[in-house]
């Protein structure tokens, strides 16, 4: 489930990356270069609607699916968070020892 759930957020961070690219911007940018003016000339003076309604819709969809991500990858644990315990359990039996390996005289 949870490897479905991280191809679903590669997909649509492309997709979302994709759409924003095709955008026509105000100075130029690169809605040309990827063919924004063919858009509008095949979708007519909406398709700068349709691409703000896509986006938009395509960034709730990629903001959903990082929070169920998040909540279902926050109680598992990770090597570096078994590491960390290991090294702070060596830090205090290393306090506890003295320089050379001897119990620290009290």
């Amino acid at each position: 489930m949870i490897i479905l759930l991280y191809i679903v957020e590669v997909l649509l961070c492309l997709l979302l990356a994709g759409v924003v690219m095709l955008q026509k911007p105000k100075e130029g940018g690169l809605g040309g270069a990827f063919g924004g003016g063919a858009l509008e000339a095949s979708l007519g003076a909406d398709a700068g609607n349709i691409l703000i309604k896509a986006t938009t819709w395509i960034g709730a969809l990629f903001l959903i699916n990082t929070l169920i991500l998040a909540k279902m990858t926050v109680n598992t644990g990770s090597v570096t968070d078994e590491g960390d315990g290991q090294t702070q359990q060596q830090q205090q039996s290393g306090a506890d020892q003295g320089s050379e390996g001897q119990p620290a005289q009290k």
